[in-house]
């Protein structure tokens, strides 16, 4: 049912939740209980947000309220369902309900409240695009929704239990620490969170250290393309949305983040989610990543590489396995490939003797009208040694009009044949339509 609000909500800026009461006819009919399953009957059942649409009369007997936008007479009902007729004769009328505050959803109250201008901006949150992250709900207002902040924040409370604590970002992602500025519109201060992500339960301060639950089907991709005894190397892993799940599959991890407060609770997390038979073998780090790049990941590559070459066990033990290097700070990350670059230009004849392949999941930012060239012009410039046919783009999601984050996915030292590398297929957030990148692997 359309519910038509009253005018005078228009530009409210404090919640007055009795101003959404009002009352509206509606029809009803009066059937034994076995016949409310009926599937005609769903279909034009009186549907409001926390409404009873059917009521009890007598043991056996139920008032079934109906939608007035679809019901207008009884005739309308037999055409639907001639079956009970009968009684549609006997019980047909309309009946008088009340309307609250309770019976509307959000997005009714929001639409409700704000002037028709800001409605109709697609590019204006007006109140529906939000993150929940444990108890908080997280909104990224644009100035023109500002004065109404106070009271979008208040009917999430009010609407979704769930949820304590309401907050604005005030300012883009500018720290070395990647966490940001944010105000809290409603509720409980508390911005310590938890919740549940790739099976693993993830706890951290909000207000310290950087988490987007919008890149959590990304996470899972990852996740899923592992296998236990991987070697997983993520150089800005966080909280640890990619190396709990790894850690917990059985993967070997190593783990780097530069802001102290994503270490402390990566650490946490990396703790809680510990096999409770069996711990895992992780180890974690708080250095800029270059440093994490040149001191630790690519020391120990080659440690692991020629440990394979020259012992049996070693080679027995992971000579199924790969490596993996996570790189998920979009802004920067492609720039840190010069250390990869400068690393691979050295000792060629040794590494071409390694058996592990390197698989570099590498993400980044793009505005160009050709997203793709435009990454591989970047790339090409930082590794001009790697080919084509080892570099794959994806995908990831659109972070703004006219900006999308993909994921550069580069295979070093890999011995199997082209057909067996991995497809990378990821599926538009935007349209559902599934896009395929593949350079020359069908040549």
């Amino acid at each position: 049912m359309q519910l038509t609000l009253p005018l005078s909500l228009k530009g409210m800026i404090e919640l007055d939740r009795n101003q959404f009461t009002q009352i509206i006819a509606v029809p009803y009919i009066n059937i034994p209980v076995e016949y409310i399953q009926l599937k005609q009957l769903k279909d034009i059942l009186l549907i409001l947000h926390s409404f009873k649409n059917v009521r009890d009369l007598e043991p056996r007997l139920k008032q079934i309220l109906l939608d007035p936008d679809i019901i207008k007479t009884k005739n309308d009902i037999i055409k639907c369902i001639p079956l009970i007729e009968e009684y549609i004769e006997q019980s047909f009328d309309f009946i008088q309900i009340t309307i609250t505050y309770e019976n509307y959803t959000i997005e009714q109250i929001i639409k409700a409240i704000l002037p028709d201008d800001l409605i109709k901006d697609k590019s204006v949150n007006t109140g529906s695009g939000y993150s929940l992250i444990g108890h908080i709900a997280h909104f990224n207002l644009r100035d023109e929704a500002l004065p109404y902040k106070h009271i979008i924040a208040q009917v999430i409370l009010d609407k979704l239990p769930n949820v304590k604590t309401v907050v604005n970002k005030l300012h883009e992602i500018d720290s070395v620490y990647r966490n940001f500025e944010f105000e809290i519109l409603a509720g409980n201060p508390n911005t310590i969170v938890r919740c549940r992500e790739c099976k693993a339960i993830f706890q951290f301060d909000f207000a310290k250290v950087y988490w987007n639950p919008r890149l959590s089907t990304e996470h899972e991709r990852i996740v899923e393309v592992l296998r236990p005894n991987d070697i997983v190397f993520d150089i800005f892993a966080g909280v640890g949305p990619f190396v709990v799940p790894a850690s917990m599959l059985g993967c070997i991890v190593y783990a780097n983040d530069i802001n102290p407060e994503c270490f402390k609770w990566m650490n946490i997390n990396l703790k809680k989610n510990q096999p409770k038979k069996s711990s895992r073998e992780y180890y974690i780090f708080n250095l800029d990543g270059r440093e994490f790049l040149r001191t630790i990941t690519l020391p120990y590559i080659e440690n692991y590489q020629k440990q394979i070459i020259e012992d049996k066990e070693k080679f027995q033990y992971l000579s199924n396995s790969k490596i993996v290097i996570l790189m998920n700070l979009p802004g920067l990350a492609l720039t840190f490939l010069d250390v990869i670059s400068e690393w691979l230009s050295i000792n060629i004849e040794e590494k071409e003797q390694w058996i592990l392949p390197i698989h570099i999941y590498c993400y980044t930012f793009s505005r160009d009208e050709d997203r793709i060239e435009d990454i591989r012009t970047r790339l090409k410039l930082i590794l001009p040694n790697i080919n084509n046919d080892q570099i794959l783009y994806r995908f990831v999601r659109q972070v703004a009009p006219h900006k999308d984050m993909f994921c550069v996915h580069i295979n070093l030292f890999n011995k199997k044949k082209k057909d067996e590398l991995l497809t990378m297929k990821t599926i538009d957030n935007k349209d559902t339509i599934v896009k395929q990148f593949q350079q020359n692997f069908s040549e």
